[in-house]
């Protein structure tokens, strides 16, 4: 027993697959300590999506398990609402997120590191492993080939992408079941590893099911096999397949109705039948630390593995030792790779049809495993370059090398360092494959090589980041628990909904654990961006954004409460102040301040209204125009109340419009202007306040940051956020008289005033209405995420059960005990038409084909230990029977 602990009593193999697990873990983690990232210092990990959008993902997998089941299946935190678990099946099903639950939201940054390095070892382990297992190497080179596997481009350009790395650790594990079962060995060595990450995460798992069709038939050339005996080969690689899509039904179906409501809306969108970029330009991805921000958004695929599987990769395609099938073979499947990562069409074929929203050519992961996997299995201690094959590489290579110096200019991944680096590990390594003598010190110096080549590409890469401070994550997030912890036991027995002007990321409402208004997220629901582009609100693809709310949407959406900043410490990083998008000055001396800490506010809309409530079937028939999203409000206001007064908002005139070094325009919405001349040049929007409420002003769709400071009384708005459509700006309150001047600053030579129109909220008759609409509330007996119900009385001029919960599928409704069909108001939520009077109503959210799904994967399990049971009962049969001869 005592041997299992004592690695110096390990055999050797056991020793190298532990330094294949340790080598890059120890290398990641001294790096990141010597860069001071928590919890080591006051860095972190965290930069792009891991710090915008994955890390307040985390926060809501500890909530849900800890707290809220429910929240598995829906939640109210993901924008106005919306069906997580397509979600998790994309963010969270990894089990190393477990690790996580051991820190709280303050110090998730610390767990991510834990998270990263441990999935850099296992990465380099799991390729190990399976080389080891197909008896291609041993010893030492286990570790060498491991970390090469660990360090290759994609990973280390994909740190970031936490999600994604699970494909890169159990893909060897899925190349070797399959490997095994051709071999007459277990199915499920194929099965489990396929199954697994087809559950963790389906999106790479397509690019994997992709791979191993190619795989399987660059297989069947491997050796002279009779046709029965390849045919024999794919029927049992269709059958693993099949029998891991039935297991892991239970993740993909449900999510796979989620998406028809998300990404497929977009499915094809600017498909273009053309190359991509110029295609030489991608043998400098070949090179160390070629991955840089710039190459975020549009780069070109990470593609390093160092020189060695690229020399081997020559080796094995010109070398009459292996197979001219197996030859041919690999380069078509090699050359249909690398036209995959270039040719538009072939692109988005890979990505399941849709063109990825930064991070292009996720999918060259498989082209990594693919150079190293050849690699593994044609090295061997004695192997060596013929004279001919030295010479021909060096020619190709030296026709690389000089494309690439003469195209540098215009290569933001590459430079002249980079390349001579390239040039001296790859001469290196060449030189010695041509010698013929290999003693054991040939064989360290070119394991050292190797190591120091990876390691150098994996550091150089990582060093073109700039990471997000553990004192500015840790500043904001625990300022957001302080205000938002005191509203956990309010939520428990009522629903309601905060805002907030300021936020950290889009995904705040997961970190407070609060319903919002606001979220970033690949499987959101295309209505919901709908919605928010009809109330003037910023939206995408992938997010939706509450900061710039008014009066009306506030009350709408059941905004209860606003998080503001106190204007404490703007310039201190991580703050309320520092973060905040508009300053919500249209509510103040309208919704009291309830609570205050030394940098926020949090203030209490008294007129939020309920959940559900009692509204007029005009609401029912509504109509909305495209970028007027003052008018849409008057018009959703207005239908619920039955059209019975006149409208909250009015356009408001400005009294006065003067141009500096621009022509004042006589009409303001829609005028183009140019400057006078080179120089500062601004225009001057003036208006007197009349006291009657607060002012709003409008942008287009076109107007961005890039072109425009928007001030108000000299004092800059912050920044514009991006958007699609028109989208509203609160403006601060007035007292009655005061001058206010909205100032629009040129950062270009021209500036359209696309929908830039001013108007106003009357406080009065808003407060009128919405008080008016609150009193036919739901009283709410039971909330949670996944079910919400209670009374209400509906009176006679109002017939209609109107909700801010949105109408998509998997919402069941019954009133008085009975089933009924809710109609969509407003576009995006429940109404329900009823009778006047008392009801019951109960909301309950089941994930659209989860049943089916669990009912598919059951099936499926038991259809395989019935065959298991079968299999062992004829064993057991067979041995009796020869014991009995």
């Amino acid at each position: 027993m005592s041997n299992i602990f004592n690695p110096l009593k390990w055999q050797k193999n056991t020793r190298a697959l532990w330094g294949a697990f340790l080598l890059p873990t120890l290398i990641m983690t001294v790096y990141f300590a010597s860069r001071h990232m928590a919890p080591f210092g006051s860095s972190t990990l965290l930069t792009v999506d891991l710090g915008q959008q994955y890390i307040d993902f985390f926060s809501a997998f500890k909530t849900m398990l800890t707290q809220d089941q429910n929240q598995l299946f829906y939640s109210f935190s993901k924008g106005l609402g919306g069906e997580t678990f397509g979600d998790w099946a994309y963010y969270l099903f990894s089990p190393l997120n477990f690790i996580l639950l051991f820190f709280d939201n303050v110090h998730l940054p610390a767990g991510i590191l834990l998270l990263t390095v441990l999935k850099y070892g296992l990465a380099s382990w799991s390729f190990a492993f399976a080389i080891h297992k197909l008896n291609w190497q041993k010893g030492y080179t286990l570790p060498v080939f491991g970390t090469s596997y660990a360090f290759m481009g994609w990973l280390v350009a994909n740190q970031l992408n936490l999600l994604w790395l699970d494909a890169a650790i159990l893909l060897p594990l899925i190349i070797l079941g399959l490997e095994k079962v051709l071999d007459g060995r277990s199915i499920w060595l194929f099965i489990l590893p396929l199954t697994a990450i087809m559950i963790i995460n389906y999106y790479m798992a397509y690019m994997i099911g992709v791979f191993l069709v190619l795989y399987i038939l660059w297989r069947l050339f491997w050796e002279p096999y009779q046709w029965h005996v390849r045919f024999n080969m794919l029927g049992k690689f269709a059958f693993g397949v099949i029998i891991s899509i039935g297991l892991s039904c239970v993740t993909w179906l449900p999510t796979a109705y989620t998406l028809m409501n998300s990404k497929s809306q977009y499915m094809l969108e600017n498909l273009k039948w053309r190359f991509d970029y110029f295609p030489p330009d991608m043998l400098g991805k070949f090179f160390v630390g070629t991955f840089n921000f710039d190459q975020m958004p549009t780069g070109l695929p990470n593609i390093f593995v160092g020189s060695l599987p690229l020399i081997l990769f020559w080796f094995f395609i010109t070398s009459r030792t292996v197979r001219w099938q197996v030859r041919l073979m690999t380069v078509l499947i090699t050359a249909f790779l690398l036209v995959s990562m270039m040719y538009g069409p072939l692109n988005l074929f890979w990505h399941g049809f849709q063109f990825p929203v930064w991070y292009p050519y996720r999918f060259s992961f498989v082209f990594c495993f693919w150079l190293l996997w050849l690699a593994a299995s044609i090295w061997q201690p004695k192997l060596h370059l013929s004279l001919l094959q030295a010479a021909s590489l060096l020619i190709v290579f030296a026709g690389i090398v000089g494309y690439l110096y003469f195209r540098l200019p215009k290569l933001n991944f590459l430079n002249k360092e980079q390349l001579l680096i390239g040039v001296s590990f790859f001469l290196l390594l060449l030189l010695l494959m041509t010698l013929r003598r290999h003693d054991d010190y040939w064989l360290s110096f070119v394991g050292l090589l190797v190591l120091a080549e990876v390691t150098c590409g994996a550091l150089l890469t990582l060093n073109n980041f700039s990471y997000l401070s553990n004192t500015e994550y840790q500043t904001y997030i625990k300022n957001l628990n302080d205000m938002t912890k005191p509203l956990e036991r309010e939520k428990q027995q009522n629903f309601f909904r905060v805002t907030q002007s300021f936020q950290r990321t889009k995904g705040d409402p997961f970190q407070g654990n609060y319903n919002g208004g606001s979220t970033f997220s690949s499987a959101l629901e295309y209505q919901q961006s709908r919605f928010m582009a009809l109330i003037g609100q910023p939206e995408g693809d992938n997010y939706v954004s509450y900061t710039g709310g008014t009066l009306v949407s506030d009350s709408l959406l059941g905004m209860k409460y606003l998080l503001q900043s106190n204007n404490q410490q703007p310039d201190r990083p991580g703050t309320p102040a520092n973060t905040t998008e508009f300053k919500r000055g249209d509510t103040n001396g309208i919704y009291p301040i309830k609570r205050t800490n030394d940098l926020t506010m949090l203030s209490q809309n008294p007129y939020a209204l309920p959940v559900a409530f009692a509204a007029s079937t005009n609401a029912l028939n509504a109509n909305f125009k495209d970028d007027d999203p003052v008018q849409n409000q008057n018009v959703m206001w207005q239908s619920m109340n039955g059209y019975q007064s006149k409208p909250v908002f009015n356009v408001s005139n400005f009294s006065n419009v003067h141009g500096y070094n621009t022509q004042a325009p006589e009409t303001i919405t829609g005028a183009y202007l140019t400057k006078d001349k080179p120089g500062n040049a601004r225009i001057d929007l003036t208006y007197v306040a009349n006291g009657n409420g607060p002012y709003y002003l409008t942008l287009g769709g076109d107007i961005s940051q890039d072109d425009v400071e928007v001030q108000l009384n000299h004092e800059p708005v912050k920044n514009i956020p991006s958007h699609r459509h028109t989208i509203i700006l609160p403006m601060s309150q007035a007292n009655k008289g005061d001058k206010q001047t909205i100032s629009l600053v040129f950062k270009k030579d021209s500036l359209w005033l696309q929908n830039v129109s001013l108007y106003q909220a009357n406080s009065l008759r808003f407060a009128d209405q919405a008080t008016d609409l609150k009193q036919n509330g739901l009283q709410i007996s039971q909330t949670s995420a996944t079910n919400l119900s209670g009374d209400i009385t509906l009176p006679k001029d109002k017939t209609v059960l109107m909700t801010s919960i949105p109408n998509t599928p998997g919402w069941q409704v019954t009133v008085d005990g009975k089933s009924v069909t809710p109609q969509t108001v407003n576009k995006f939520f429940m109404g329900i038409p009823l009778n006047a009077g008392k009801h019951h109503v109960e909301f309950k959210f089941v994930t659209p084909l989860l049943k089916t799904a669990v009912t598919i994967s059951l099936g499926t399990l038991l259809f395989m230990l019935g065959i298991a049971w079968s299999e062992n009962s004829k064993r057991q049969y067979r041995l009796s029977a020869a014991k009995s001869k």
